[in-house]
């Protein structure tokens, strides 16, 4: 279970970095493009920059939850690192506390975002250049990256917590009971 749970973290985080890469890539070159058609050939496509656009935009929404993935929030360390300098056991139990109130945000987060999800879906929005391109999936996916992030959170919040009763329980620590030297002193 433990294999297929991790597998499925892994997963979610290659999906969110191809997504990423792939839509920094498109979007570079669309600007390319669009700068090379402006200055060079004197020719300005308008909905080369509206499709830019609107591929940037939920590219950010992603990075919203790689961040989370990969614990990159943007904090005040000095004083957190002051304040438990030579604690670290207080240490994770701010840190779990942290996450604790990061997830009670999320969750009171996660209706409004249904609600603007699926008035996305009910009613569409399409583009006023590119007018076959609808824009509401922004909406949607920003509801989505609310759901990655929650999963993100919960599943460092699980670590930190198994962590913290690890510390406290050695016994439960399965490297602790695979190591021959422990099995020799029981």
């Amino acid at each position: 279970m433990k294999t297929w749970y991790l597998a499925l973290i892994r997963f979610i985080g290659r999906i969110e970095d191809v997504f990423c890469f792939s839509g920094l890539m498109i979007c570079s070159f669309l600007i390319f493009f669009q700068v090379l058609n402006r200055y060079l050939l004197h020719y300005e496509i308008m909905w080369i920059g509206d499709l830019a656009l609107y591929i940037y935009v939920p590219l950010l929404f992603l990075t919203i939850a790689m961040t989370a993935r990969e614990k990159g929030h943007t904090t005040v360390d000095v004083f957190v690192d002051m304040f438990f300098k030579n604690r670290p056991t207080a240490l994770r139990v701010y840190q779990i506390g942290i996450n604790i109130l990061v997830l009670g945000i999320l969750l009171y987060l996660l209706p409004l975002g249904h609600r603007l999800f699926t008035h996305a879906l009910k009613y569409p929005e399409y583009g006023t250049l590119v007018t076959w391109f609808n824009t509401s999936w922004h909406r949607e996916l920003l509801h989505i990256v609310l759901i990655l992030c929650i999963i993100h959170t919960v599943h460092h919040l699980g670590g930190q917590i198994l962590d913290l009763y690890r510390k406290f329980n050695p016994a439960s620590d399965p490297e602790v009971n695979a190591d021959p030297a422990n099995q020799r002193s029981k």
